[in-house]
């Protein structure tokens, strides 16, 4: 590691050693509630540890149980080259969860009966070349479409720059094969959900920032959440690194015109758990709606699979988690809502390596009864 790096890392250290003991105190004062401040001590001590072991350089740690957000919090930094902290209000790209908001999108429409789950591709795109354009707006929620994956094809990180436009995207993937028959397997799409954004925008005659900002963010008064451009000026944006040769460098440059619906989303982690708590509180979506959201889906054999709609239902321990993460060139990100305790967990990094579903596990095992911290690492 350089002496540009060994010294950041100092500083960042210092930093976080300085202000476990202020942050603490100062919660005690605030919130006089000792549960309280052990979740907070965890998330200390569990955001210490991946900056000093695990060489991630921002983050910022949510966590919330029902309605009461108990803290969030920022470690490192947003900006090297500035040498900006993070702090709870930093801005990180989400990458994934924004399928969650899609999802959710999708949902509202059909609830007010403008599309269905099982209408077709077609419907939307008559020249969708068969037999893909079968494929229904289930099979696109929950990953069963058997379209392409444009995110594998092996000019993907070149053509990812490029401001293409969405008939350009869709041409790089729409004349392939099917990976297999529409509703035989569950395989994770990129492509579904950038047609799922396109299909919002077909249907509300709006564009999916103006849809999602007005339908989702201002119902659930999600204040630092924004569909991302690279030219848009976003207040406390964190900076994206990578890297590679064993230097950090800059997160290569990618065009978010390409991920919308996909991936195109930025967040704090306290908006997040604002967003899952409005979710859990059917202040976005009905029961049924929320249910169908998160409940394993099924194949045409009816065999379950952990996906339901936007979200991946799966255990940690033997508790049920409903999650998704999200990466994108220079961050991670991950929202985790453990049903059985209330307990939700957002985790934004801006740095690729960051493995940020690790960092909300190693919160969970010392949260959650019956998950063995051992198995944290």
């Amino acid at each position: 590691m350089n002496v540009f790096l060994n010294k950041t890392r100092r500083i960042v250290v210092v930093r976080i050693a300085l202000s476990i003991s202020l942050f603490l105190n100062s919660y005690a004062e605030s919130k006089g509630d000792e549960a309280n401040i052990y979740v907070a001590a965890i998330v200390d001590s569990v955001g210490h540890l991946a900056i000093e072991k695990d060489d991630v350089f921002g983050l910022c740690i949510g966590v919330a149980k029902g309605d009461d957000l108990i803290c969030v919090k920022g470690f490192g930094l947003a900006n090297v080259e500035r040498d900006i902290s993070t702090t709870p209000d930093i801005v990180f790209r989400i990458g994934s969860i924004t399928k969650q908001f899609t999802a959710v999108a999708i949902l509202h429409l059909i609830e007010e009966s403008k599309i269905h789950l099982d209408d077709p591709l077609t419907k939307f795109f008559p020249d969708y070349p068969l037999p893909a354009g079968k494929a229904t707006i289930q099979h696109l929620l929950q990953h069963t479409s058997g379209i392409y994956d444009f995110t594998r094809l092996r000019t993907y990180r070149r053509d990812r720059q490029v401001n293409a436009t969405p008939d350009e995207v869709l041409d790089r993937f729409k004349d392939l094969p099917l990976d297999f028959k529409s509703g035989e397997k569950h395989q994770y799409c990129n492509s579904g959900y950038f047609l799922l954004g396109l299909i919002i925008e077909k249907v509300s005659e709006k564009s999916l920032s103006e849809f999602v900002e007005e339908r989702l963010f201002k119902v659930t008064r999600l204040e630092q959440t924004y569909c991302d451009e690279v030219t848009r000026i976003l207040p406390h944006r964190a900076a994206g690194y990578s890297r590679w040769g064993g230097k950090l460098r800059n997160a290569p440059h990618v065009s978010l015109k390409q991920s919308r619906g996909a991936g195109n989303m930025a967040s704090t982690a306290r908006d997040l758990l604002l967003w899952q708590q409005a979710l859990i509180a059917n202040q976005i979506l009905n029961e049924e709606s929320f249910k169908l959201m998160t409940t394993k889906g099924q194949l045409n054999n009816g065999k379950e699979f952990s996906y339901g709609v936007g979200v991946f239902i799966r255990k940690l321990g033997t508790r049920k988690v409903v999650r998704h993460g999200g990466g994108i060139s220079g961050f991670r990100s991950d929202l985790a809502w453990y049903p059985e305790s209330g307990y939700i967990i957002s985790v934004l990094a801006n740095c690729d390596h960051a493995k940020a579903p690790q960092i909300s596990d190693r919160i969970a095992r010392r949260l959650l009864p019956k998950v063995p911290v051992e198995e944290a690492e």
